[in-house]
């Protein structure tokens, strides 16, 4: 299968995967994980959609999902699959959840797929060939300066008082790695803290990276995928943005270590 058709494809499968998510959102059962955090049986049935289909799209790929784990996990190609990212969100009703599936490839993101439903928002991108929006080019906002009302989006398990000391422009934890990574692709936000797991983040990560964003550690060293695909989260928190922003970010950040 040619990579154009497989994107389509894709593109048209994390859709599906995200309407079944919206047809579940008023009839699913709820539990907790060992670490507290919710679970539902949508997710579940959405991850196993997923998996079905995409094994039909390249047979010889394996899998890392939220729910499910690894299959053949060491697969020259593996299907990264968070099927609701901002499952909290979902069980309350707030909007700003969404379905990811992203394609590694020789420890590489090679296609990423982010569909937030209730918002009706479709981000694509591949390696090398842009990041997009319904159909739009998306390309993140890059500035020495801020302003108080620029936004930083925080992961709720990176957020330090110190850190918000230091930070410039308004702090936002919208619940979703997903949607955190996408706005900072389209530019509505700044920058973007995260913390999380391999299927977290590597399509926002691909997004923010082809709309001309940068990751690097908080502590200023370099990230790479390598770092996730054991499938362990991350240990220290990292930040996405474009090159002055994050420069910028860095040098707040030297001056009151």
């Amino acid at each position: 299968m040619n990579k154009n058709t497989l994107l389509e494809d894709l593109k048209g499968l994390v859709v599906q995967a995200g309407e079944l998510a919206r047809r579940l959102a008023d009839d699913f059962t709820l539990e907790t994980k060992s670490d507290d955090s919710f679970v539902t049986s949508a997710d579940r049935a959405v991850e196993s959609y997923l998996r079905e289909h995409l094994a039909r799209l390249l047979p010889e790929a394996g899998f890392f999902g939220e729910e499910e784990g690894f299959t053949n996990r060491h697969a020259r190609l593996l299907w990264a699959i968070d099927p609701i990212d901002g499952t909290s969100n979902f069980v309350f009703g707030i909007p700003l959840w969404g379905v990811s599936v992203a394609l590694v490839e020789d420890e590489d993101c090679r296609l990423g797929v982010i569909f937030l439903p209730v918002l009706g928002e479709l981000y694509w991108a591949e390696a090398g060939g842009g990041a997009y929006l319904n159909g739009t080019r998306i390309v993140a906002v890059d500035s020495e300066e801020f302003t108080s009302e620029d936004v930083i989006c925080y992961a709720s398990d990176a957020v330090t008082a110190d850190l918000l000391s230091t930070m410039p422009g308004r702090p936002r934890c919208f619940g979703s790695a997903v949607v955190k990574l996408a706005w900072t692709a389209a530019g509505r936000v700044r920058g973007a803290i995260s913390l999380g797991k391999l299927y977290d983040l590597a399509a926002g990560l691909l997004l923010c990276r082809e709309a001309g964003c940068q990751t690097r550690y908080l502590s200023g060293q370099e990230w790479r995928l390598q770092h996730l695909l054991s499938g362990a989260a991350l240990r220290e928190p990292i930040l996405t943005a474009p090159p002055k922003t994050m420069q910028a970010i860095f040098s707040l950040l030297d001056k009151t270590s």
